[in-house]
């Protein structure tokens, strides 16, 4: 088994204790309130609930594994440190870096029409301020199950209820 295998194994297998989700929790509320400003004041948000329905329910089971688990898996279970081992500040810069630089690649390489949003400066400040919460989180628990429930909280309030892009 892979090196890399074994630290997303890990990843997954942990479940955090009632610190870790307390945690979390103390973590998200003020990173998802950031986040809600600056797509606010950024244009990104504007409150326009989804009918609840079928849209609703498949595009909220959706956003469960894609964004939500797979980057997950890999900007934090794969590129983060568990809480026992060494991070540097250079290295955990650069992990979020590269989470806030996935999201362009994403609307440069293959993204739907609507990914040009992925490069607009207030939706990158938002995936910064999430990058710097969710590795927090991460760095805390060792555990995905956190981050992933945070970043599918974000993903799916925004596509559902403040007009977020539906691909």
């Amino acid at each position: 088994m892979s090196a890399a295998w074994r630290r997303i194994e890990a990843a997954l297998r942990t479940w955090p204790d009632r610190a870790g989700w307390n945690f979390t929790l103390g973590a998200a509320l003020p990173g998802l309130a950031l986040i809600g400003v600056i797509a606010w004041v950024g244009g990104l948000a504007h409150f326009h609930p989804v009918p609840l329905g079928m849209v609703w329910l498949r595009t909220a089971l959706l956003v469960i594994v894609i964004p939500s688990l797979a980057e997950e898996l890999v900007f934090r279970g794969l590129l983060v440190p568990r809480p026992d081992q060494d991070f540097p500040a250079w290295r955990a810069i650069a992990t979020i870096a590269l989470f806030v630089g996935w999201h362009p690649f994403q609307a440069l390489t293959f993204g739907p029409p609507w990914s040009a949003l992925f490069l607009a400066p207030p939706f990158l400040g938002a995936v910064v301020v999430l990058g710097v919460t969710l590795t927090a989180i991460y760095r805390k628990t060792g555990s995905v199950w956190p981050c992933v429930a945070v970043h599918w909280v974000l993903v799916a309030s925004w596509k559902l209820l403040f007009s977020g892009p539906f691909s």
